[in-house]
């Protein structure tokens, strides 16, 4: 019987693959794939119409499954498996734009049919960004934790970064971190410390603008300020002590004025330790600040990807005319790049306007990361809105700070 329906099965496969001249995973357009995809049904009271809808259903899961598979890695899979086991108990018409029955029939008890199903990869790919997941292939966007830590025995918020601070770890930090390297964030390690950190403000938060000069001067794209305490939640039973653990988030795009929402998690655990006790509510709480804040600052990133910015640039050096004709037609060229339009030109110096998907610091790491032929560049300016670039005979590309 197993050997019969495997006959079956390999045969309707072998003949769609011979009748069509795609394959299981072709593509119908800029954003859908069609997966091919088996399901059965059992035939309860002769009833073959309820059947066959059971056996459609079924197929159409296994094609957002499918699609799931085609996007993220078995690795991603299981790190990601708690979002990704909720988004398979979602309806499939949520990422399903069409369908049809390509093969049917009754085998046994059972109705099985198999699917065209055409899958709608972009929105299934903006439900794993909401649950927090940065897909393989997008860039990484690096994090900075500067999240203070207050304890039931402690009467000031504890924080890492700052004169003599290097000894200090929290626990909220290190869950807090653990839960977004997971998630496919790239976590700043606190590789140095800030001489001249300002102190914390009486509400245990670093200021904003503090927040913003630590974490470009650690290379981040988000810095995240926060403060997180416990507190004896009152309730005494014998022995057992209850501890409330609160974790305050809130992220920084760094280089722009752009914020996400705040998040407050809180946790309460209970037993006879009371270190042991209040470290388990702090990690609780703080894992699950982690998880909604990742969510937050994925839809940051994006929105600061999707903006457009005119950026200046201006560029000077030797052997011009042949140079500048060489850099600006690699400039055109660039990820990103909509247009590019001169605004000032001279014998040796030109300033052009890039209206560019993105700020300057990404424009410039592209025009660094390109080859010239009998010349490079040397960026000595660079922000938001404005690249000073210099081109000079051999040697490599540079950029001074």
């Amino acid at each position: 019987m197993h050997k019969r329906i495997f006959s079956w099965t390999m045969m309707m496969l072998l003949a769609l693959s011979l009748t069509r001249p795609c394959t299981l995973r072709a593509e119908t357009g800029e954003s859908l794939k069609v997966f091919l995809a088996l399901g059965k049904g059992v035939i309860s009271r002769s009833n073959i119409p309820d059947a066959k809808d059971k056996a459609v259903k079924e197929g159409l899961n296994t094609a957002v499954e499918e699609a799931l598979f085609y996007i993220l890695s078995d690795r991603a899979v299981a790190a990601h498996f708690e979002a990704v086991t909720e988004i398979l108990t979602e309806t499939p018409a949520t990422y399903i734009d069409g369908y049809k029955v390509v093969a049917e029939r009754r085998f046994g008890s059972y109705y099985h049919v198999a699917v065209e199903a055409s899958v709608a990869m972009d929105r299934l790919e903006e439900r794993l960004t909401s649950s927090g997941i940065v897909l393989e292939g997008s860039d990484k966007p690096k994090l900075l934790f500067l999240v203070s830590e207050k304890l039931p025995d402690s009467t000031t918020f504890d924080y890492w970064w700052g004169p003599g601070m290097s000894y200090i770890a929290t626990v909220s930090d290190e869950a807090i971190a653990g839960t977004m390297a997971k998630r496919g964030f790239e976590v700043l390690p606190h590789r140095a410390i800030i001489d001249d950190a300002a102190p914390l403000g009486p509400d245990g938060l670093v200021h904003r603008d503090e927040a913003l000069r630590i974490g470009a001067a650690f290379g981040a794209d988000v810095v995240v300020v926060g403060r997180a305490w416990t507190e004896p939640s009152g309730n005494i039973m014998g022995d057992e002590r209850s501890f409330r653990a609160s974790v305050e988030l809130e992220g920084f795009v760094v280089g722009t004025d752009r914020a996400t929402d705040g998040v407050l998690r809180a946790s309460v655990a209970v037993g006879t330790d009371p270190g042991k006790v209040s470290t388990r509510a702090m990690t609780d709480a703080a894992r699950d600040a982690g998880r909604d804040l990742s969510a937050l600052i994925v839809d940051a990133m994006k929105e600061k990807k999707s903006r457009t910015t005119m950026i200046e640039v201006v560029v000077e050096g030797t052997n011009f005319f042949e140079n500048f004709t060489q850099l600006s037609r690699e400039m055109e060229g660039l990820k990103g790049v909509i247009s590019v339009r001169p605004r000032e030109r001279r014998i040796e110096r030109a300033v052009m306007v890039v209206n560019f998907t993105g700020e300057g610091k990404l424009l410039a790491e592209q025009l660094l990361s390109r080859t010239y032929k009998g010349f490079s560049i040397t960026l000595s300016e660079v922000s938001r809105d404005h690249i000073k670039v210099d081109m000079v005979a051999g040697g490599k590309n540079t950029f001074m700070q």
